[in-house]
């Protein structure tokens, strides 16, 4: 038994196999303590714009910004669990990468630490549960570095070309590739010319949505404004790039995730930079990667943080951060090994510092939980039983205003008051725009929104409007005598 643990241990293949399952059983039990979570805003909206593209009559409802793959890859699947389900896939096969790429740069003991730090990352379980296109972004950029490190330099073009479909900015990632001499000039080329494709593809993406013929999406292309829609999401900041540096560095970076651990973080880098010295010329590019790839996508939101200032997500930053956990790994790895003292001393080091990185994961947890996981729980209950009457005429005979938050969800459930122009958000009928004269009101008030919207809602339940569907965390109200 020992024999094969140790085989399996120390086996690329099995390896990579055990870090994949890893990730689907920490990815389900997670799902077993939050079970609405799989209901995300950005995922319902792909499925219902994929559902409305099919049935030839798109309802762009503004929520998020349309992105190709996410559309593509979930919107034929019509279920969010099953879009949940191919998610924890892309989790798995982003475990197996995480430890092939270690590996290959830090050694064996180096790649089963990062890949704990990858199961246990708080912010890759909370991109799996909600099927993300920020998850896809990361783990087709993992892909990429592990095709660079295997001299497969199209292959990371095509990863590129993936993330990019998720996130258009992931292009500024193909300026690592022409550092990839091991290839031929022209299919350095060609690889960094793949990823150019996902422009035309959200162009044409955005021109279907909007009603327009596809092919004008490539003769006049138009890309969505995410700016506007965004700052649309309520309570949501508008950060330039002061401040979205010091969200990411000092208050993601260094206030939960590596609080306690950002020496080894340095460390890593260092340990890194000599393996890049180390390398010759023709295999640089590959040890170089797994830092300036994510690195060059983080660059990427930085300058547009500094060019066009928008609201900033640190899940935007994921791949930086995976990174640096990775690189983390290698340090501890590197450390324990150079240590001038016997075999179990440096053993007992090595497991001190992989718990001092866990400590750090576990305040990033609460952090997230109590931030993003448990009040989502509270209020997809009462927004689920509240659209599902909002979708039957006989429950809500009129026009239904919900929190922008839950409009996705109430349009994949209720797309007919959609079309009718009888769905609107709450913020924005509190600004004058849409459903005039509404039914049906779904109030939670402790979930993200305007204050002009909290006040409007206030004067419609004075005014008359009853309880239809309620518990502690808010009520779906209509009218008296609706």
């Amino acid at each position: 038994m020992s024999e094969r643990l140790a085989r399996a241990v120390t086996s690329t293949r099995a390896g990579a196999l055990l870090a994949a399952a890893a990730v689907v059983v920490q990815t389900l039990w997670l799902a077993q303590r939050y079970p609405s979570a799989y209901l995300d805003a950005d995922l319902l909206s792909y499925l219902a714009y994929w559902r409305d593209l099919v049935a030839g009559a798109p309802q762009p409802f503004g929520y998020t910004v349309p992105k190709p793959l996410p559309v593509l890859l979930f919107g034929p699947l019509g279920d969010p669990r099953l879009a949940f389900a191919v998610s924890v896939l892309i989790a798995a096969a982003g475990g197996a990468f995480a430890h092939l790429v270690v590996r290959r740069a830090f050694g064996v003991v180096a790649a089963w630490i990062a890949t704990l730090l990858y199961v246990v990352d708080p912010m890759r379980g909370v991109l799996t549960l909600r099927s993300s296109a920020d998850l896809i972004v990361g783990v087709a950029l993992l892909g990429a570095v592990l095709a660079l490190q295997r001299r497969a330099v199209v292959w990371a073009g095509v990863a590129i070309l993936l993330a990019a479909l998720g996130k258009p900015l992931a292009i500024a990632c193909v300026l690592v590739l022409p550092l990839a001499t091991f290839a031929s000039p022209r299919r350095r080329v060609l690889a960094m010319l793949l990823p150019l494709l996902a422009l035309p593809a959200a162009s044409c993406l955005d021109a279907a949505l909007a009603g327009r013929p596809v092919w004008m999406g490539l003769v006049r292309p138009t890309l969505p404004d995410e700016h506007e829609l965004f700052v649309r999401v309520a309570q949501a900041r508008v950060l330039g790039l002061g401040e979205t540096v010091d969200l990411i560095v000092k208050q993601w970076f260094g206030g939960t995730l590596f609080a306690h651990t950002w020496p080894l973080v340095v460390l890593g880098l260092a340990a890194w930079a000599l393996l890049v010295v180390r390398q010759r010329a023709e295999g640089r590019a590959a040890t170089l990667a797994l830092v300036a790839v994510p690195l060059l996508l983080a660059l990427a939101y930085l300058g547009l943080a500094a060019l066009h200032p928008m609201v900033m997500f640190t899940r935007f930053f994921w791949p930086l951060a995976l990174c640096a956990s990775l690189v983390a790994a290698g340090a501890v790895a590197w450390a324990a090994e150079r240590l001038p003292v016997a075999r179990p001393l440096r053993v007992a080091a090595m497991v001190a510092l992989v718990a001092a990185l866990l400590v750090d994961r576990m305040e990033d947890h609460r952090w997230r939980a109590t931030l993003m996981l448990r009040p989502f729980e509270t209020h997809a209950a009462l927004a689920g039983q509240a659209v599902e009457a909002i979708a039957h005429d006989a429950a809500c005979d009129g026009a239904a205003l919900v929190p922008l938050a839950y409009l996705p969800l109430a349009a994949w459930h209720a797309p007919d008051k959609l079309k009718r122009g009888q769905l609107c958000a709450v913020e924005d009928w509190a600004e004058g725009r849409g459903c005039a004269a509404p039914t049906c009101v779904l109030f939670i008030p402790d979930a993200p929104t305007t204050e002009r919207a909290r006040q409007a809602v206030a004067n419609l339940v004075r005014e008359g409007f009853v309880v239809e569907v309620g518990d502690e965390s808010g009520a779906l109200v209509r009218t008296g005598n609706g």
